[in-house]
């Protein structure tokens, strides 16, 4: 066999397809993606060593080292081909999926697995280059002018940090291509921030407004223990009415509130939970707004919440407009007139964020509920969204959130009466049930 032949066999062997694709997520910022096929394996990834630009290589190293992040670059797959057919793992900094697919001529499709089952498709098509898709110089200045004007604790504004930000976040703007590694950007470095609830998100279209007929569910243990799991605070007052009606009607002597890797939401749902639990009225909290801080610089005590606007009930209209008016509101809940009268146990891990939080600290502080799991997350503050541009929405925290006794969550998370790993929370809740 000559030299030539056996050199054009290795050549051929070693062949990489390599492509590009501008992917649209149907749940967050699209993304561009290179692909290379070699031997029937596919690698793909996004922006080269994006990460370690965005957050310094130090960081990163440090980030590795502590967590399930593996790669530099901010989504990362591999796979085997077979025909057209793919089949493998995508990891999007700290998840990672299985994945199947299809690639064939200029389109890809990557069908992703959730936790819960369900599955997404990503679809991809081919692109010659990765051209920058938007001016996002400008559209970070459009966040800074919104932030500047609207974020409730304006002394912030002032500090070594914010300046940092801007600056860092102009310069990575040189780099930025897509809107995927515009938003990590962003989260990266406001991660730092003294606050939540500033987020930098896809705008909700009409299928992720649709209230969610499946946020929360009832799991009858015997017919003395239910579960109420509750995976968001999206769902009507309505839907949540017809939950607490059940439980009622079975009059239950243990009601278990599932409260783990709920991020929040808003409190059409969660009022009238909180009032089936209480069984006298009770202040679930103070919302001091921009203006309160730029006359006292302070939080209010006691005796200064007498000077907010109360909301008791209404729309999430009728709150914004409570909360934006004078210092801001306070939040006061009335017990329902066929309240719970069991014992209630309550699960939480470090994913029970936001609308959960007042809840809970209500319920541990009155001693209504054993609280069983992980602290919180604490992420606790009142957020109005902002347009940014065609398909970019901007959250900034409009209202400090504090409690009646004067403590702050956010940042702080509540801590639960008994600390166990999320997963066998439930269990040690009916472990607990069983002794009693």
């Amino acid at each position: 066999m000559s030299k030539l032949f056996i050199l054009l066999i290795v050549i051929s062997t070693s062949t990489v397809a390599k492509d590009k694709w501008y992917i649209s997520d149907p749940n967050g910022f699209d993304f561009y993606l290179t692909t290379e096929i070699k031997n029937n394996v596919i690698k793909g990834y996004t922006r080269k060593n994006a990460l370690k630009n965005i957050v310094g290589w130090t960081k990163f190293t440090l980030v590795k080292l502590t967590s399930s992040m593996k790669y530099p670059e901010i989504i990362h797959l591999n796979g085997t081909v077979e025909g057209n057919s793919l089949i493998g793992e995508i990891q999007n900094l700290f998840s990672k999926r299985h994945f199947t697919g299809t690639i064939e001529n200029d389109f890809l499709i990557l069908t992703v697995e959730q936790k819960d089952g369900e599955t997404f498709d990503l679809r991809g098509q081919k692109v010659n280059e990765f051209t920058s898709k938007r001016d996002y110089k400008n559209i970070y200045q459009h966040i800074f002018e919104l932030t500047e004007a609207n974020l409730y604790k304006q002394d912030f504004l002032k500090t070594k940090k914010w300046i940092k930000f801007k600056r860092r976040i102009l310069k990575l703007t040189d780099n930025i291509k897509d809107d995927l590694e515009m938003q990590i950007a962003f989260f990266a470095i406001v991660r730092e921030f003294p606050f939540s609830h500033y987020q930098l998100n896809p705008t909700m279209d009409k299928k992720e407004t649709t209230i969610q007929n499946t946020f929360a569910k009832l799991t009858e243990i015997n017919q003395n223990t239910v579960v109420l799991d509750i995976d968001s605070f999206t769902g009507t007052k309505q839907q949540m009415l017809d939950l607490l009606t059940q439980i009622e009607s079975k009059k239950y002597n243990n009601l278990i509130i599932d409260l783990r890797d709920n991020y929040g939401g808003n409190f059409l749902s969660a009022y009238p939970l909180g009032q089936f639990l209480i069984k006298k009225p009770l202040i679930a909290g103070i919302f001091p707004n921009q203006k309160w801080y730029k006359q006292y610089n302070r939080a209010p005590t006691q005796k200064e919440y007498a000077q907010f606007n109360e909301f008791s009930g209404g729309t999430m209209q009728d709150w914004m407009t409570k909360a934006s008016e004078n210092y801001g509101s306070y939040l006061k809940i009335f017990p329902s007139k066929n309240h719970f009268t069991g014992k209630i146990y309550v699960l939480t891990n470090r994913n029970t964020a936001s609308t959960c939080e007042p809840l809970i600290y209500a319920l541990k502080q009155e001693k209504i509920a054993t609280i069983i799991g992980e602290n919180t997350r604490g992420a606790m503050l009142s957020m109005n969204t902002f347009p940014v541009d065609d398909g970019i929405s901007l959250g900034i925290p409009l209202n400090d959130y504090i409690t009646y006794s004067g403590d702050r969550i956010d940042r702080v998370g509540i801590s639960p009466h008994v600390k166990v790993k999320s997963d066998i929370a439930l269990s040690k809740a009916l472990e607990i049930i069983a002794q009693d």
